[in-house]
């Protein structure tokens, strides 16, 4: 390949990585919504915390019922953030429940 075509692929390539990852949001408004929303889509996990806290929502209230650009927040993290994979972790793992049953306990009352 000539230098010219090996700069112009080179060009091309660094373009449209450039124009990916150049998404950038702006609010609308300041609602308590719309921040969690940007900060979500940002990927910075300690933001997106300290905006949790501030909110006054509990965690799972924003994992399942906030909505961005008419989607759920995760949805929206999915398509549009910039480190899904951690804020995914981050937001879902809030929704879960985990319950401990004594199974001695349990056992030992059956008797």
């Amino acid at each position: 390949m000539t230098s010219k075509k090996l700069a112009l692929v080179t060009l091309l390539t660094s373009g449209m990585i450039m124009s990916v990852s150049a998404t950038e949001f702006n609010a609308v408004d300041e609602s308590v919504e719309t921040n969690l929303c940007i900060k979500a889509a940002e990927g910075n996990r300690v933001a997106m915390f300290n905006e949790m806290r501030n909110s006054g929502y509990s965690d799972k209230f924003i994992a399942t019922k906030v909505t961005c650009n008419g989607e759920n927040i995760l949805a929206f993290v999915e398509k549009h953030g910039k480190n899904p994979e951690k804020m995914l972790n981050m937001l879902d793992r809030r929704t879960r429940l985990t319950s401990i049953t004594d199974i001695a306990k349990n056992t030992l009352e059956e008797k």
